[in-house]
C-alpha cells in the first residue's frame, strides 16, 4: 500500500478498526488461557475428579465399591473407572501423575494414555482402570461464539461510524473543488459530527460571501465600462476635428488601447466563456489566426499538420491563439505556429526569437495585469498583462493546459494541450 493510500481517511479508520479488532481477540485468548487451571491446580476438572472418586472407592469397603463406581460412571460425563479383583498394588512407572501427592495413602496411580487414562490400586490391592474428564478442554463453543459475534459487531458499527463520518467530509471536499464563480453556489447539507458541520457551515458562508463579491466587482465594472464609452466616442468624434495628423493619431491611438483596456478586463473578469461548444479543425483555425497577422504585416506562418479535430468553441479559441501570437509579435522575430499531435491531445506551440521569460517569473507572467520588462521592446507600453491571462482562462476552460518554456537558441516557447475530439468524446462515453 503506498503512502498516498495510507492518508485517506476511510483506509485509517479501516487499518484502526483492524488494529481494535486484533487487539481485543489477542486480549481475550490471553485472558482465558491465563485463567485455566494449570496441571495440579485445585482447579483442575479432572484431578478433582479423580482425586475424589479414588477417595471415595478407597474409603469404602470392597462390597460397596462396585455400586459406587456404578453412580460415578453415571454421573459423570467423560468419566469412568473399572474395578477387578485384588493383586499386587501397582507402582508408579516413568510418568508420574501430578496428582498422586492428593491422593490417600496406600493409594497407587500411573498414567496410561498422557493425563486421560489411569491404573492403580487401592490401599487394599484392589485394581481399578480409570478415564477421566479432559484436563484441558479447550476454547470453549461459546466462547468462539461470543467472540465471533462481539468481533462482526464491532466490524459493522464502526464501519457504519467511518462511513457516516466520511461522507460529509467527502461532500465538502467535491463542493470545495468544483466552487467557481461563473454559477451559484449549491449550498452544502450541514450533516455529520458537530465539527464537520461547524466546517460546513463557514464553507457555506464563505461561499455566498465570494459570490457576492464577485457579482458586485463585476456590476461595478461593467458600469464603469459603460459609462466610460459614453466619454470615449466623444473624444473620438472631437479628434476627428484636429487638424495635426500627429497628434490626431497619437491620440485615436490612446483611445484605441483605453477601449481594449477596458474590453480585456471585462473578458477576464466575466470568464466569458460561455460559446457552444463543436468540434472544430484547430489546423484551419490556427491557419486564419496567422493569415489575420500576415494581412497587417507580422511576419508570422504557420507549420504543423493539416487537420486534427478538437472540441471548443471557435470564437474563444481564435481569441486565444490571437493574444499568443500578438504576445510573440509584438516581443520577439518571426514568431511560428506549430501544430503537432500525440495519442491523446493536439499540441500547439507558438514560438517566437524574442527575450524570452526568465524561468522564475514564466508562472507570474500568466496571471492578470503582470508585465515583462518594458524595456523588453519599443512596443511593450501597449499591452495590460491580460492577453496571457485571457488565454490561460480560455485554455483551462477546453480542459487544456498552457504553458511557457524556452527555446532553444533563445525566445519563448507558449505550449497549449487540448484534448483531440475523438479521445475528448470517448472520456466523455466512459464517464457516463
Amino acid at each position: 500500500m503506498n503512502t498516498s493510500a495510507l492518508r485517506n481517511i476511510n483506509v485509517q479508520l479501516g487499518l484502526l478498526l483492524l488494529l481494535c479488532v486484533g487487539l481485543f481477540h489477542a486480549a481475550v485468548t490471553t485472558i482465558f488461557f491465563l485463567t485455566q487451571p494449570a496441571p495440579g491446580d485445585p482447579r483442575d476438572l479432572s484431578a478433582a475428579l479423580s482425586v475424589a472418586a479414588l477417595t471415595a472407592l478407597d474409603a469404602a469397603s470392597t462390597t460397596e465399591r462396585p455400586a459406587i463406581a456404578a453412580a460415578l460412571n453415571a454421573n459423570l460425563p467423560g468419566f469412568h473407572v473399572a474395578l477387578s479383583g485384588p493383586g499386587v498394588a501397582a507402582r508408579n512407572g516413568g510418568q508420574p501423575v501430578y496428582f498422586q501427592d492428593r491422593l490417600p495413602t496406600g493409594v497407587e496411580i500411573e498414567a496410561q494414555d498422557g493425563d486421560k487414562r489411569f491404573s492403580g490400586s487401592l490401599h487394599d490391592g484392589q485394581k481399578f482402570e480409570l478415564d477421566a474428564p479432559t484436563r484441558r478442554p479447550g476454547f470453549p463453543r461459546f466462547a468462539i461464539i461470543t467472540l465471533g459475534f462481539v468481533a462482526v459487531s464491532l466490524f459493522i458499527f464502526s464501519l457504519w461510524a467511518a462511513l457516516s463520518l466520511t461522507r460529509p467530509l467527502t461532500n465538502f471536499a467535491n463542493a470545495a473543488e468544483s466552487f467557481g464563480l461563473d454559477s451559484v453556489p449549491a449550498q452544502l447539507p450541514e450533516t455529520g459530527p458537530e465539527e464537520v458541520r461547524k466546517a460546513t457551515r463557514a464553507f457555506n458562508r464563505m461561499q455566498r460571501r465570494i459570490a457576492e463579491m464577485a457579482s458586485q466587482r463585476t456590476r461595478m465594472l461593467t458600469s464603469v465600462s459603460h459609462d466610460l464609452r459614453t466619454p470615449i466616442t466623444r473624444m473620438r468624434l472631437r479628434a476627428e476635428f484636429i487638424e495635426s495628423s500627429d497628434a490626431k493619431a497619437k491620440l485615436l491611438r490612446d483611445l484605441d488601447q483605453m477601449e481594449a483596456m477596458v474590453r480585456g478586463c471585462l473578458d477576464y473578469l466575466r470568464g466569458g466563456f460561455q460559446q457552444e461548444v463543436v468540434a472544430l479543425d484547430l489546423a484551419s483555425l490556427l491557419q486564419a489566426v496567422v493569415d489575420q497577422f500576415g494581412d497587417v504585416g507580422a511576419d508570422a506562418r504557420y507549420d504543423g499538420v493539416d487537420h486534427l479535430n478538437v472540441l471548443g468553441s471557435p470564437d474563444d479559441l481564435e481569441r486565444a491563439f490571437s493574444n499568443l501570437l500578438d504576445n510573440a509579435v509584438k516581443y520577439g522575430k518571426s514568431p511560428e505556429v506549430r501544430l503537432l499531435e500525440n495519442d491523446e491531445a493536439a499540441v500547439v506551440e507558438i514560438v517566437d526569437r524574442g527575450p524570452g521569460i526568465p524561468q522564475e517569473k514564466r508562472e507570474s507572467m500568466l496571471e492578470p495585469f503582470e508585465r515583462g520588462d518594458l524595456g523588453a521592446s519599443s512596443n511593450a507600453n501597449e499591452g495590460f498583462g491580460l492577453g496571457l491571462a485571457i488565454a490561460r482562462a480560455i485554455v483551462e476552460a477546453h480542459g487544456g493546459r498552457l504553458t511557457l518554456d524556452e527555446r532553444t537558441g533563445g525566445g519563448l516557447i507558449a505550449r497549449v494541450s487540448l484534448a483531440k475530439a475523438e479521445f475528448e468524446t470517448k472520456r466523455n462515453k466512459l464517464s457516463k
